[in-house]
């Protein structure tokens, strides 16, 4: 009983420990160093203008070419959650060759 009591102790302390995964990438995001904002739901996303786009989608990751006008375009977006609120983007060259610096992003305030 006491071996049991135990194992079940730490079951409980271990998944404290653990690391904490947002449930999923889906959602609102904006660009904490400018405008840009970006709405993700499943495999599609769109842009404030109405554009929207098809892209590589897991729960916690999504990527997509960016789409002319957008600064960038052409090049490869790819956002990775980082927990509920944040996530990271790295642009990555067309040829593939050269990535950005990550740039973080947070879910854009709901206002009513």
């Amino acid at each position: 009983m006491r071996a049991r009591s135990t194992v079940l102790a730490c079951g409980i302390l271990m998944s404290f420990g653990a690391p904490a995964w947002a449930d999923a990438i889906d959602g609102t995001w904006c660009a904490e160093k400018d405008s840009r904002q970006i709405t993700i739901q499943g495999s599609s996303a769109s842009f404030p203008g109405g554009q929207k786009i098809s892209g590589d989608y897991t729960r916690h990751s999504f990527a997509y070419e960016v789409p002319p006008p957008l600064a960038n375009a052409g090049q490869k977006m790819d956002m990775r959650l980082l927990g509920e609120t944040v996530l990271r983007a790295i642009t990555i060259s067309a040829d593939g060759q050269t990535r950005s610096e990550p740039e973080l992003w947070r879910r854009c305030e709901q206002t009513s």
